[in-house]
């Protein structure tokens, strides 16, 4: 495998110059956990309002490296009795810790609910984050004296397609009653409103406009927003030209979403409507063949086809190349990337189809350009390998610990050391998220390393993601919980480095993952897929909580793409794709694909971009962690290579 040092002047060959053993970077054993005892009791003491005791506890804490978190739940307690320069203080004395990003919201509360405004002007320099604590800072400007500032920022807020957080209702009130809230202000806000699809908001907004001339408009709109199909007779009304364009954009979007076929009979009339916005004309016309992009029908294909070839659009465009590939149309295939946006066309992807094209409508040319692009780490050019018959090979940087870089950060790494140790995960993952973004790229590196050094495996990933490290393979892809993935693979007869690697695409091996539909844990199992699992495999189970237990979560997850594999004769691509979309889905992708396509045109014409990632990704993982092992770098087995999909 080629291994090439990281480019000067970023990371060049790092050398281990110091490491730290725990009498170093702890006290002993018995007097750590002695700190932790008083720890727990002080939270305890806190958790009584029992201030005093915790007082006397807090001078036998004084180097605990946590004490800080407790601080700083002590002084958020005392918020309400700080004032600005005790909070600003506290800020910057703990500046290296992630909690004095956070004390900031609940001050701002704490001034406001205190009719404070002043002091919220003198705490909030610079304009805040977030619609709430906008809208107080706002308020506070209307109650020092500035109205135009106030009011401006009013009337932005609320010119918004989403509802408006509650906090913004006084500074609205006293806005609306300078007379600011117009009917053409509320008119305006229901065109936001109508494009983001929000009806029960659109009727609300319709029944607050005063004037008869308004009320009408309003009514025609909420009328359109129901019937989008009118939008040719909205045209011929007394709009002006501006809220014509905005609804003949948002309702006719609405209309084609759900009705294609009428919509393209709608579009060819309004189109040439006198008051047609023509620089809408192209944006439209794609929007509606996109919805036409897997149709049957010829004569739909064709005009869709048509408005296609006009497109500047680098993501239609690749989808309808993606449609080729599933129609095993290359002629067509080379016509669409053509019309790709030139960085798009000479991507790895699309060189490695145009090069299958070309070979496959007998260019020779072909050949040369998937050789090209071999030698890469890309998903593309292993299968571009894999194609000709070629050997894999992919670059890889072999990186060590520069202890003298990581050395300044050293109290911060205890402290993470210390979190991790007492099973406070979150407030780790916090922690190390927050140092990262206060270091170089090279300090990130060496944080990598430290990292993958202490077998924090999740904190090595994310550093090194975070130095676009993509070369440093070792630090990308730790070998973590080996034994389990070991265990599982021989009791189930699967591969362990697939295990693995399905855990590292699924978590980048973070043990408390939560994804946001609730998939949890290092194989990121919904809770739905873990009691039907459990049940079926005789697994003792009883709570979604189990799922951040690595053993559990390992033991589900390892049944259920068993499973899979099983259902799908041990094909990878299917079991892959299953596991990250579910089944029902990719029974409809087998069903379109007919039996016509090899693996890699099916997993290209995969229609998530999500799912499509996934399973390459796993597939390039299982070799990162093949080669890691020193194993045989096996990309496609024979049956998923002879496969037709």
């Amino acid at each position: 495998m080629n291994r090439k040092p990281i480019s000067a002047g970023v990371i060049t060959t790092l050398l281990l110059t110091l490491s730290y053993s725990s009498s170093n970077l702890a006290q002993s054993r018995d007097a750590i956990e002695q700190q932790r005892k008083h720890y727990d009791d002080a939270q305890t003491f806190i958790d009584r309002s029992d201030i005093s005791r915790y007082d006397f506890l807090r001078s036998k804490i004084e180097d605990y490296p946590l004490t800080p978190y407790i601080d700083y739940r002590v002084f958020s307690l005392q918020l309400p009795y700080k004032n600005v320069d005790e909070v600003n203080q506290f800020i910057t004395q703990h500046a290296n810790f992630p909690f004095s990003r956070r004390i900031r919201a609940p001050y701002l509360d704490v001034l406001a609910s205190k009719k404070d405004w002043s002091s919220i002007l003198q705490f909030q320099q610079s304009y805040p984050v977030g619609e709430r604590y906008q809208c107080l800072y706002h308020l506070a400007q209307l109650n020092t004296g500035d109205e135009t500032g106030a009011f401006e920022g009013a009337n932005r807020l609320w010119l918004s397609g989403d509802s408006i957080d509650d906090a913004c209702d006084p500074l609205f009130d006293a806005w609306s009653n300078a007379g600011f809230k117009s009917d053409e202000v509320i008119i305006d806000r229901m065109l936001l409103v109508f494009a983001n699809n929000n009806g029960q908001r659109l009727n609300y907004l319709a029944k607050k406009v005063k004037s008869a001339s308004s009320s009408k408009l309003a009514k025609q709109i909420v009328l359109l927003y129901k019937q989008p199909q009118l939008i040719t007779s909205f045209l011929d009304g007394s709009a002006t030209q501006e809220i014509k364009d905005s609804l003949v954009h948002s309702a006719f979007k609405k209309y084609a979403k759900n009705y294609p076929e009428k919509a393209l009979t709608l579009w060819l009339k309004l189109s040439q409507h006198p008051h047609f916005p023509q620089d809408q004309y192209q944006e439209l016309a794609e929007y509606l063949a996109m919805r036409f992009i897997t149709t049957e029908d010829e004569a739909y294909a064709t005009w869709r086809d048509d408005v296609l070839s006009k497109s500047d659009s680098a993501i239609y465009l690749e989808r309808r190349s993606r449609l080729a590939i599933q129609q095993s149309d290359w002629q067509g295939l080379m016509d669409w990337i053509s019309l790709l946006p030139q960085d798009n066309q000479s991507a790895t992807r699309w060189q490695y189809w145009l090069g299958r094209a070309e070979l496959k409508t007998g260019n020779e040319q072909g050949e040369d350009r998937l050789r090209a692009i071999l030698g890469k780490r890309n998903f593309y050019s292993v299968a571009a390998a894999f194609y000709l018959g070629e050997e894999v090979d992919y670059p890889t940087t072999k990186i060590t610990l520069n202890g003298d870089v990581v050395q300044p950060y050293m109290v911060d790494l205890l402290r993470i050391s210390e979190l991790l140790e007492r099973d406070k995960i979150a407030a780790a993952k916090s922690e190390w998220r927050y140092l990262l973004s206060r270091t170089s790229s090279e300090e990130q590196a060496m944080l990598a390393a430290y990292a993958s050094q202490n077998k924090w495996h999740h904190f090595s990933v994310v550093a090194s993601i975070e130095a676009k490290m993509w070369d440093a393979i070792e630090l990308r892809f730790p070998i973590a919980h080996q034994e389990l993935f070991s265990f599982y693979a021989n009791k189930l007869e699967l591969d362990d480095v697939m295990l693995m690697s399905l855990a590292r695409q699924e978590s980048a091996m973070d043990v408390e993952a939560r994804s946001p539909v609730g998939a949890r844990g290092v194989m990121q199992i919904m809770p739905a897929t873990a009691r039907y699992t459990a049940k079926k495999h005789k697994i003792r189970y009883k709570k979604v909580s189990e799922l951040y237990k690595v053993d559990k979560n390992i033991e589900i997850g390892s049944h259920y793409l068993s499973e899979l594999l099983k259902s799908y004769e041990s094909n990878r691509i299917f079991a892959f794709a299953a596991y990250n979309a579910g089944p029902n889905r990719v029974k409809r992708w087998r069903e379109n694909s007919q039996g016509n396509l090899d693996a890699i045109a099916f997993i290209e014409s995969i229609p998530f971009k999500e799912t499509r990632g996934y399973v390459q990704n796993i597939l390039m993982f299982q070799l990162y962690y093949q080669g890691l092992q020193q194993r045989e770098l096996d990309f496609l087995t024979e049956s998923e290579a002879n496969t037709q999909y």
